[in-house]
């Protein structure tokens, strides 16, 4: 991956893919994020990999199966592959890193998103992929999008 692909637009936040699995042998991916308040993916259950989240700047709430919490700079939480998890930006913004394990799903984030001129967030308004777009590329990566959680509406 070019270093001028490693810069994402990606469902209205800025991606930089840190680390590829191509980079790590297919290890892990490393994607640090930036996204702005009420930013939140659709929950989702991963089939291949565990998800981590470490936040650098801002705030998340988040839930992971049963467990609900709020992370703040310096604060991690962990998804494990098979349980259902979500996020949101509470903050104006937030800065965190998603690692990946093993690698691949970077390629998730690829197709659904486009490259970044420069390390900045895309225009407010900026188009999104549907949910039916979404929820095809999840499934060719192993991973169901899933209702809605009561209090990630």
């Amino acid at each position: 991956m070019s270093d001028e692909e490693r810069n994402r637009w990606f469902l209205g936040t800025l991606d930089r893919v840190a680390a590829s699995s191509a980079d790590t042998g297919g290890g892990y991916s490393v994607i640090v994020r930036v996204a702005r308040r009420g930013f939140s993916p659709p929950v989702h259950c991963h089939s291949r990999e565990d998800t981590g989240f470490f936040v650098l700047d801002g705030h998340l709430s988040y839930r992971v199966g049963d467990q609900k919490g709020e992370l703040r700079a310096n604060q991690f939480a962990f998804a494990p592959r098979g349980v259902p998890h979500w996020f949101r930006v509470e903050s104006e913004q937030a800065r965190f890193i998603e690692i990946l394990t093993p690698g691949g799903f970077e390629g998730f984030h690829a197709e659904l998103s486009e490259p970044a001129p420069g390390f900045e967030l895309p225009p407010e308004g900026y188009p999104v992929p549907t949910r039916d777009e979404m929820a095809a590329a999840a499934d060719r990566y192993g991973t169901s999008l899933l209702p809605a959680f009561d209090d990630s509406e």
